[in-house]
């Protein structure tokens, strides 16, 4: 892959979980019920809950409290998703009507697909991380967007929003080459996460290229 062998990265970026073959089978079912969600993904821990039932699952008043219960929900019903050290499960968060309508809709059913391949990437990054430390008590759910340079500027934050922001450039049907090409260049900005990044510290903007690099690699 060209231009690759000029950065020299700070460590090796963390694979995501493989849920391509999960969500074929579940692509093949006439109609996806709750227990089909459960029978093909709890195996790979994650679950699919609501808003009380993740609550339920934190272990400290601010986590709590951080939790964006009046957030509208993005695609198909999704609120949001997590990862939880305490249980080690990745939750999605979703509303159930919605979620169970959509994801049943032939219509739109390849795109909420493809968003839930991205964040359920994004949050098997998280669960590695939280894995290969299991001495260290990690409090991510105690920081918030609402403050992005501590957010998104944390080490692991970094590495997953990278992962995530090459999900989407796959999305938009951009290949290993453009995306090397873009990040050389970066404008026009293609993702919501790139122009976050590129409003933080120009130290964080590096890391962030640079294990989006590796993504490609």
């Amino acid at each position: 892959m060209k231009h690759i062998k000029t950065f020299k990265l700070f460590e090796a970026v963390i694979e995501p979980y493989d849920f391509d073959p999960a969500f074929a089978e579940l692509k093949s079912l006439p109609v996806i019920a709750t227990e089909d969600l459960e029978r093909v993904l709890a195996p790979m821990d994650v679950e699919f809950v609501d808003v009380e039932y993740f609550k339920s699952k934190l272990q400290t008043q601010k986590e709590i409290e951080l939790v964006p219960e009046n957030m509208p929900s993005m695609l198909g019903g999704i609120r949001f998703a997590a990862h939880n050290v305490y249980t080690d499960k990745m939750y999605v968060c979703v509303i159930w009507p919605q979620f169970l309508r959509d994801i049943n809709d032939q219509r739109g059913r390849d795109q909420l697909f493809a968003f839930l391949r991205e964040v359920l990437r994004h949050e098997s990054v998280h669960k590695q991380q939280a894995e290969r430390r299991p001495g260290v008590t990690i409090r991510n759910l105690e920081n918030s967007p609402k403050a992005p340079a501590k957010y998104f500027g944390s080490t692991d934050e970094i590495m997953a929003y990278a992962l995530s922001f090459v999900d989407q450039c796959k999305q938009r049907g951009m290949s290993e080459e453009d995306i090397i090409d873009h990040l050389r260049g970066g404008n026009p900005k293609v993702s919501w996460i790139e122009k976050i990044y590129s409003k933080l510290d120009p130290k964080v903007l590096k890391r962030f290229k640079k294990y989006a690099y590796e993504y490609v690699s």
